[in-house]
């Protein structure tokens, strides 16, 4: 990469440490700023529909709306998951530029994890942690693509200072076989998510993971700055990512048990899966 394309790499970082360090001092305006910065020189970068969706509920909550106890002020939260070589799953965006992550499990028990492998552009990180054998079942991977209209799910842990630390589940449909853009890495949904679940396995209903969830979809006022956010409408990497990412770590034989690839209804499924997704925190 030339001088300039260095530049403008290291521009759009610095950019997006203001726009967080904004967000977490409460000062969307600045945010906002920073944001349409990075839009000057990236506009199809994958974070800022992630930023503008933070500034928008940053301006429509309350500014004492109280911490969960437990999860540091300031901290990013999300879901992750594990693979059967003991990698965990999750979104590059909830673990860049942080030097703590800790994996929260069913019981409660907080696992140290350190990032071994990030891919900023699609938004997927791969976790480990030090005894995997402390980690739930890991989730199988789908092996074959969805159609349009596929019926899918997922489970995970939003709004935390809201909807508490148990895992919640929201279904839908893939509405769209392309992301935004036509974007063919990533696929479009009717699952409706919230901040907390981005990371988290999209499922089918032979709860094998198809996609990563990734975003909320939203309209942006250009005019005012503010963003609508499309009912029932969010973004999933597909699973491709997960495999890409998985090929550029020394191959590892299978650390944990892998829950049975069988269909059911989805009371079953998710009785199934709900021990194996994990809340991450990491500031």
């Amino acid at each position: 990469m030339g001088g300039g394309g260095e530049n403008r790499k290291r521009a759009i970082d610095w950019l997006q440490k203001s726009a967080r360090s904004y967000l977490e001092d409460g000062n969307g305006k600045k945010a906002l700023t920073a944001v349409a910065a990075i839009k000057s020189l990236a506009p199809d970068h994958p974070l800022l529909a992630e930023l503008r969706v933070k500034i928008y509920l940053l301006e429509a909550k309350s500014a004492s709306q109280p911490v969960p106890a437990g999860i540091p002020a300031g901290a990013s939260t999300g879901t992750a998951w594990p693979l059967a070589s003991g990698y965990v799953v999750t979104n590059d965006h909830i673990v860049a530029d942080s030097s703590d992550v800790i994996l929260i499990n069913g019981s409660g028990q907080e696992l140290a994890a350190q990032v071994v492998l990030r891919d900023q552009a699609s938004d997927i990180a791969l976790l480990e942690v030090g005894d995997a054998d402390k980690l739930p079942p890991a989730i199988p991977l789908a092996n074959s693509p969805l159609r349009l209209g596929s019926r899918v799910f997922t489970l995970g842990f939003p709004r935390l200072d809201l909807m508490g630390s148990l895992p919640k589940l929201s279904e839908g449909v893939i509405s769209g076989t392309n992301g935004l853009l036509e974007d063919p890495g990533s696929l479009q949904t009717t699952v409706p998510i919230q901040p907390g679940n981005s990371g988290g396995p999209l499922l089918n209903m032979n709860g094998e993971v198809v996609g990563v969830v990734k975003s909320m979809l939203g309209i942006r006022d250009e005019r005012q700055g503010s963003i609508y956010l499309l009912p029932n409408a969010s973004c999933a990497l597909k699973i491709k990512c997960v495999r890409d990412l998985l090929n550029l770590l020394p191959r590892r034989d299978a650390a944990l048990t892998i829950l049975p690839r069988r269909s059911g209804d989805l009371e079953t499924l998710a009785a199934r899966i709900q021990s194996s997704v994990l809340i991450v925190v990491a500031r």
